[in-house]
């Protein structure tokens, strides 16, 4: 009798919202994009083609107000521990000797702990001096790809001499970077325990420099009207988006589509729109780029899809980012993290899945040199070397006007929020 109480609650908790049949947990799936703008994806308005991720837009929600820190390894810090990595002493990217406090609980582990399964094909960035910093200590079951910030497109070493490894070991490897992540991210999932939900995290190099693509989409760009660095950058998007459609179509061909929830988003601003900004007819103008907490630093594209359970083609404006994720995820999935640090990030998915914005605590970004932005509502104060500038967002998204004088009450009842934060970088 208790045997079919049990497989009773267990449909009951199965049933999807809109009518399909969904695990207890489902998949997730998070790509990544490094050094991508908010101007390079179609969905806003890009020449750059993006039809994958354009896709995962439009059959998802696109998340209009995400942000992230302004380069890759803090961000990537916010992701695994829900913590703001200035608490962890990380402000830019982790060099051969760092890495994420030992302490630090990551989202893989707390996967793991929640019965998931977990893989990851890509880069880490997130120290690997010792064994307890790399991906396979940090909670993923399976690890395919490179330890630091960068690696050649077309080799098997970056410019430090490290390159490929697979769960701890040096691999020796051919071909496109793009196309081998996604080989092993479609292997990972072929080769899943089907007893078990997937967590699969497939952080791409591209279009961080070098940014190479093939040929063909050289020559594409170049009749395009791209010119220098633009070129490969251009191309390597391209190639990234058409490797996430070959990860689609494995997902839907394995029956796991409507069962997984995918995400895709930026680690940070792109290094070329700040240097030499093409912007194209209709886009938002942001300003700044990596490096920088201004708009185009720190807001990337960022869409989340989950057939039967998100509504499809909408926009969240609700203000989140990436220290959110962890809970977010975690809230989806269906349990509550434990045994961590005190988290930073906030459960947005009750604002996700109902498209409605929640009162949330200002959302602060760390930046290089020492500088923060805190964010709330409508409003953006950035406190760094050159003093105070506060932003209202909604009406000036390019942060034309700096409104700290017209608003001195505002701009100091955040700046104490921040206050603490940087405080504890000069202790």
């Amino acid at each position: 009798m208790i045997r079919w109480i049990g497989f009773l609650i267990f449909g009951l908790a199965s049933v999807s919202h809109a009518g399909g049949s969904i695990q207890l947990k489902p998949h997730v799936v998070l790509f990544v994009s490094d050094d991508m703008g908010w101007n390079e994806v179609g969905y806003h308005g890009s020449t750059i083609a993006t039809p994958h991720i354009d896709q995962l837009a439009r059959e998802g929600v696109q998340l209009d107000r995400f942000y992230v820190h302004p380069v890759c390894s803090p961000t990537r810090t916010a992701l695994m521990t829900g913590r703001i990595p200035a608490r962890m002493g990380i402000f830019s990217v982790i060099g051969r000797a760092g890495g994420v406090p030992k302490e630090e609980r990551f989202l893989p582990e707390l996967f793991r702990q929640a019965g998931y399964q977990t893989a990851m094909s890509g880069k880490w960035h997130l120290g690997f001096a010792e064994a307890a910093y790399r991906p396979n200590a940090r909670g993923f079951n399976q690890f395919f790809g490179f330890y630091g910030g960068g690696i050649n497109y077309y080799s098997s070493t970056n410019t430090r001499r490290l390159g490929w490894f697979r769960n701890g070991r040096p691999v020796n490897v051919e071909g496109y970077s793009t196309d081998l992540l996604a080989d092993e991210a479609i292997s990972r999932i072929q080769k899943r325990d089907k007893n078990k939900p997937l967590l699969l995290y497939v952080p791409f190099n591209a279009p961080h420099p070098p940014a190479e693509a093939p040929e063909a989409l050289v020559h594409k760009y170049r009749r395009l009207g791209y010119t220098g660095r633009r070129l490969g950058h251009a191309g390597a998007i391209e190639a990234m988006d058409a490797a996430i459609g070959r990860i689609l179509v494995v997902l839907k061909k394995e029956g796991m589509e409507r069962n997984t929830l995918v995400m895709f988003f930026c680690d940070n601003g792109s290094g070329i729109s700040r240097r030499s900004p093409q912007y194209e007819p209709g886009q938002l103008r942001l300003r700044g780029g990596k490096g920088t907490l201004q708009e185009g630093g720190i807001r990337v594209p960022a869409v989340i899809r989950w057939p039967g359970v998100l509504q499809p083609n909408t926009t969240s404006r609700q203000l989140m980012g990436a220290q959110d994720l962890l809970p977010t995820l975690a809230a989806a999935a269906g349990f509550e993290p434990v045994d961590t640090r005190p988290l930073d990030g906030v459960n947005c998915w009750p604002a996700i899945l109902k498209q409605k914005r929640m009162q949330r605590p200002p959302l602060i970004v760390g930046g290089e040199g020492g500088g923060f932005a805190v964010l709330q509502g409508n409003w953006k104060l950035i406190w760094d070397q050159h003093g105070l500038n506060l932003y209202d967002i909604e009406q000036d998204p390019i942060e034309a006007k700096d409104l700290s004088t017209d608003h001195p009450l505002t701009a100091a009842e955040l700046a104490d929020v921040l206050r603490p934060v940087r405080e504890k970088i000069k202790q």
